[in-house]
């Protein structure tokens, strides 16, 4: 069996980047309730997104899930009218993989869109979901498949449908259909819990406030139904800052630190927020936010953290399906240069038929 990633971070407290007010056990830890900034001159308010529709970011919701009396905050993407992608520990409702029943009194699932920053106007629409999916290999954060040891954070995804259109303000995201590759520089965005990295977690979530930051992409893990092999599923990066280079140090894997006002770190809220590339002079989802974790266990969110989520590149296929086909998948740009060539090729085999004819 190949060896995951999770098994190399011993010592580690792991976190789940999870609902905002919970607090279940977790290996080593609890869990915690970002987009987290750097060190000061940077800050958490430097981070917000102006919540425009103008902003790329105009498609990045808040989810509301509320059951047993109790209300719980996540972050998802649009991906089309009705389709909103998030993580799946957000709709289960017992750690286990049971999704929300929409059907029992007292639950529900609203998504809040912040495509403007006028009280009233349809950009701030609260939208009640008519279904939500799961992905069916999901059986609970942690939780790995059947003869499989260990702790596994793979197919954390949901699927929530709107039970109306989306406001018109909002953006759609396509998502790329190429893999997501280590020293990728990645764009997140999310409503979760916020902070810098000398100081930690400081700010609590909010439904109306949406941060952004970047950071690069570290390493993977691969499908835990294959025993952590195949396809990659689960991508791993560090928060680095203030001389902290947290994988680096131990030997993992060494990438770029980004700038001061680029480099952030994901916390409770943020989970099934999204991460993006900048491809074809637009973002495209690639990747989500799920889960977060400390070397020491007790400065949460500050430089030395590291997070990760679920690679959506292995999940096309269930993506397709619970949109119902309304989710654009856009090739990867080789895949494009080579159809274009064919179709180039086709073009100048017509040229030539046509030269022989006349």
């Amino acid at each position: 069996m190949a060896k995951p990633i999770w098994k190399q971070l011993l010592g580690f407290t792991l976190v789940i980047a999870t609902l905002a007010g919970t607090a279940q056990a977790t290996p080593g830890g609890t869990i915690t309730p970002l987009i987290s900034a750097g060190a000061p001159p940077d800050s958490p308010a430097a981070r917000v997104d102006p919540n425009t529709a103008a902003s790329p970011f105009s498609g990045v919701v808040s989810i509301n899930i509320r059951y047993d009396g109790l209300s719980y905050i996540c972050s998802g993407a649009l991906v089309g009218k009705r389709q909103v992608v998030s993580a799946g520990h957000c709709v289960d409702t017992d750690g286990n993989g049971s999704v929300i029943d929409l059907n029992k009194p007292g639950n529900d699932v609203r998504v809040i869109f912040n495509a403007s920053s006028t009280p009233g106007d349809p950009g701030r629409a609260a939208i009640t979901a008519s279904k939500v999916q799961m992905n069916p290999n999901y059986a609970g954060f942690g939780n790995c498949p059947a003869g499989v040891p260990g702790f596994c954070v793979n197919d954390d995804l949901s699927v929530i449908t709107l039970s109306q259109d989306a406001p018109a303000a909002a953006r759609i995201y396509k998502i790329a259909g190429q893999q997501l590759e280590a020293n990728t520089r990645i764009i997140m965005a999310g409503y979760g819990t916020s902070g810098d990295g000398i100081n930690g977690y400081t700010i609590g979530p909010d439904f109306r406030v949406k941060r952004t930051g970047q950071n690069v992409v570290d390493f993977f893990d691969q499908d835990d139904e294959q025993d952590f092999n195949g396809p990659r599923e689960v991508w791993y990066a560090d928060f680095d800052g203030n001389g902290h280079d947290t994988f680096c140090e131990f030997g993992l894997a060494c990438s770029r630190v980004l700038a001061n006002g680029e480099e952030a770190n994901i916390g409770g809220g943020d989970s099934g927020g999204p991460s993006f590339i900048e491809s074809y002079g637009e973002l495209m989802l690639i990747a989500t936010n799920t889960f977060g974790g400390t070397p020491d266990g007790i400065n949460k969110g500050a430089f030395g953290s590291y997070f990760g989520g679920i690679v959506l590149h292995s999940y096309l296929d269930y993506l397709r399906q619970a949109t119902g086909g309304a989710a654009t998948v856009v090739p990867e740009p080789a895949s494009i240069a080579v159809f274009g060539l064919g179709l180039l090729a086709l073009a100048g085999a017509r040229r030539r038929k046509q030269q022989r004819s006349a």
